[in-house]
């Protein structure tokens, strides 16, 4: 947990500093919005930390907070028609994400990725039953909102390659 409280601190200040800009009418967000900030910055960290440590636990909350993060992001900046028919497929694809991300940490343990399968696939039969969204709809969401945030990506991971490398280095 030693790593994990300059990160805390550092969450603290990033949500402070927010409230603070919020209140004085600087900058116009949802509460919700900056939440879901404050979630994909403290998720990318836990999962940076723990991926590659045997550190599981943190693993699957960092991947599930980021997520979560996400889909608060995506909910508060895109219109959807029922933001209701979209939490339980989100909340089965976030669970399968975090044990593809177990699986991937450590790939000798075949049934994270059968269950990350099972709750994937869950996610998209109940979206397909739904009917909320077709293939043309998600692939056109898809391209634009590759289109609107490509260069945030491309920053964060070149980010993230330069600190592993520097963490590579320092052990």
């Amino acid at each position: 947990m030693n790593n994990n409280q300059p990160i805390l601190i550092y969450l603290l200040i990033f949500l402070a500093l927010s409230i603070i800009l919020k209140l004085f009418g600087i900058i116009d967000v949802e509460n919700t919005e900056l939440i879901g900030y404050a979630m994909i910055f403290y998720g990318i960290n836990l999962v940076y930390l723990s991926f590659g440590g045997k550190q599981q636990g943190l693993l699957f909350t960092g991947t599930v907070f980021f997520l979560v993060g996400l889909l608060l992001f995506l909910i508060n900046n895109f219109e959807f028609i029922n933001n209701k028919e979209i939490i339980f497929p989100s909340i089965l694809l976030i669970l399968g994400t975090g044990f593809l991300m177990l699986f991937l940490d450590n790939t000798s343990k075949k049934n994270f990725l059968l269950v990350s399968l099972t709750f994937i696939l869950s996610a998209l039969i109940v979206t397909t039953l739904l009917g909320s969204i077709t293939a043309t709809l998600f692939v056109d969401s898809v391209v634009k909102i590759t289109v609107k945030y490509w260069l945030i990506a491309l920053v964060a991971i070149v980010l993230l390659i330069v600190l592993h490398r520097e963490r590579k280095r320092s052990l």
